[in-house]
């Protein structure tokens, strides 16, 4: 009896400790998660908080936040992101026939913007959206334009950037005027670059400041009210504005990676209202990448038409060949850029922040991501989030996107 009862124990611990055995096997061996990808991504790059989204046909089906700061809540800057805001802001004035984007700006503003070298030739607001103009990147003083004092004397301080600072800030139209005129106080050979319309794109930050301008000329308001009332309200972005001020106890605290560390920027505004200045949160961004992926629909809100929609997303010239953060241009529609497998995105940085909104189109639907993340690269070199997080992140959203898709 003893004898029979030790043969069963003992098969009964074989049992065990082959049954352990397999949970810990199966436990070891579990599914790589969408979230466990992501928590991967910013433990090797030491990401301090990170906020994403993932959108199907109309429907934000998936949003999460990450690290120290992870509540959905939280309010990014999107930098570049903000070009869709003035394109969207443009097209409207497009849509009620205000403006025409084939037309001389000059017809729109009280000063005159030519290319010195090209003076019979007109800038256009076509050619703002398109990165055609020929205006730089960014103008001599543009730094000193964009940003508030209080980043100037940190840039100093900390970076050695040797800004000067305004003694008295000019206007947006006194800025604009003196930066792209010849004899401007601000102006400077190097604020032009390319012959507009000619064959060479430039990326131009200038640009979207100059199209702001333009809304704010041909509305007789400021930018940021005409996007409060049709942009922002329309599409319930409530956590949405320009002031982090507006924000007390939810901003991202932005970081640059220096010295094998995250440090601290300070809070500031960016005064590029046109082309970088925009914070927001995730499900707030979410509802305007669905009105651009639903013919300007959003809810109740029709922000833009359909064929306006489709023209803001219809090529105006190729850009074969030519990569990005993962991307492969195909061409440059109004404000948006146009990439291989029918994805059509913006990405944004500014100091401690980058941003990115993109989507595709399938035979049967379209799907999207968003993502933000409080650490920047735009006065700091930072090589892991530029060559590794940023288009890895993409592509892990991209995949995850098409996966409930096709659910």
């Amino acid at each position: 009896m003893n004898q029979s009862r030790k043969i069963i124990l003992g098969v009964i611990l074989i049992g065990i400790v082959a049954f352990a055995s397999i949970g810990i096997v199966l436990f070891l061996d579990h599914p790589i998660t969408l979230d466990s990808k992501i928590q991967q991504l910013m433990d090797d790059g030491d990401i301090p908080s990170f906020a994403a989204g993932i959108v199907i046909n109309d429907t934000l089906v998936w949003s999460k936040g990450y690290g120290d700061q992870p509540s959905l809540d939280t309010v990014y800057m999107i930098g570049s992101v903000t070009k869709i805001f003035t394109a969207t802001a443009i097209m409207q004035l497009y849509d009620d026939g205000t403006l025409d984007l084939d037309a001389d700006v000059n017809d729109y503003i009280p000063f005159s913007v030519r290319h010195p070298m090209y003076p019979s030739t007109p800038i256009t607001p076509r050619l703002l959206l398109t990165h055609k103009s020929g205006i730089a990147s960014d103008v001599s003083n543009q730094t000193l334009w964009d940003f508030d004092t209080v980043m100037i004397t940190w840039a100093n301080d900390n970076l050695g950037a040797g800004l000067p600072l305004w003694s008295s800030r000019p206007t947006l139209a006194e800025f604009l005027n003196g930066s792209l005129n010849p004899g401007g106080p601000y102006y400077s050979p190097e604020n032009w670059v390319s012959q507009p319309g000619g064959p060479i794109r430039h990326y131009s930050n200038t640009g979207f400041l100059l199209l702001a301008y333009i809304v704010e000329q041909l509305t007789n308001t400021s930018y940021m009210e005409y996007l409060q009332e049709n942009v922002l309200e329309p599409l319930d972005m409530t956590n949405t504005g320009f002031n982090y001020t507006d924000f007390v106890g939810r901003n991202a605290i932005p970081y640059a990676f220096r010295d094998g560390q995250n440090s601290v920027y300070p809070h500031y505004n960016q005064y590029n209202y046109g082309g970088g200045a925009v914070r927001t949160t995730v499900p707030d961004l979410a509802n305007l990448l669905i009105a651009h992926m639903n013919q300007g629909h959003y809810d109740d809100s029709q922000i833009l038409s359909p064929q306006t929609i489709d023209l803001m997303q219809t090529s105006q010239f190729s850009m074969s060949g030519v990569e990005f953060g993962g991307f492969t241009y195909v061409g440059q529609g109004l404000g948006w850029f146009l990439f291989t497998n029918n994805t059509i995105a913006h990405g944004g940085a500014t100091p401690g922040f980058l941003a990115q909104i993109a989507f595709k189109t399938v035979s049967n639907g379209k799907y999207g991501i968003l993502f933000m993340v409080n650490r920047g690269a735009s006065l700091v070199e930072d090589n892991y989030l530029v060559n590794t997080f940023f288009p890895s992140m993409i592509s892990t959203l991209f995949d995850e996107a098409a996966r409930l898709f096709n659910m």
